[in-house]
C-alpha cells in the first residue's frame, strides 16, 4: 500500500503542531513508540497516522496520553483526542461568538428565572 507520508513525516507534523498549539505531553522521537498507522480512522478520509503525546504525572482521569490524528492524504492534523477521548481542534478558529444581543436572546429568560 502506498502512503502519502511516512511515519517520520507524521512525527514531524505532530511535533510542530504540538509546539504551536501547546498540546500537553511528550512525544517520543522513536516512531515505533509514538506513531501508529491506520488504514481508516474516524472522521479521516483515507489513511491516518496517530501520534501519541504521553502525559507525565497524569493527574486527570482517563488515558495518560493525547493523540494527534493526522490525515495521510492531506499531510496535516485533522484533530486531537484528549486524555478522555474527546476530539479537540485548536487549529480551527471559532467562527462565531455570540454578540451581547444574541446572548440575551438565547439565555436572557434563564437568568430572570434564577
Amino acid at each position: 500500500m502506498k502512503t502519502n507520508i511516512t511515519a517520520v513525516e507524521a512525527l514531524k507534523i505532530a511535533q510542530k503542531y504540538k509546539e504551536r498549539y501547546k498540546v500537553p505531553g511528550v512525544i517520543s522521537d522513536d516512531t515505533n513508540k509514538s506513531v501508529e498507522f491506520y488504514e481508516g480512522f474516524y472522521r479521516v478520509k483515507g489513511f491516518a497516522w496517530l501520534v501519541l503525546s504521553h502525559l507525565k504525572d497524569n493527574c486527570y482521569e482517563g488515558s495518560d496520553e493525547f493523540t494527534i490524528v493526522i490525515s495521510d492524504e492531506k499531510a496535516e492534523v485533522e484533530y486531537v483526542l484528549d486524555q478522555n477521548g474527546i476530539s479537540q481542534c485548536p487549529h480551527i478558529p471559532i467562527e462565531h461568538e455570540l454578540t451581547d444581543e444574541e446572548y440575551e436572546e438565547v439565555f436572557g429568560d434563564d437568568e430572570k428565572e434564577n
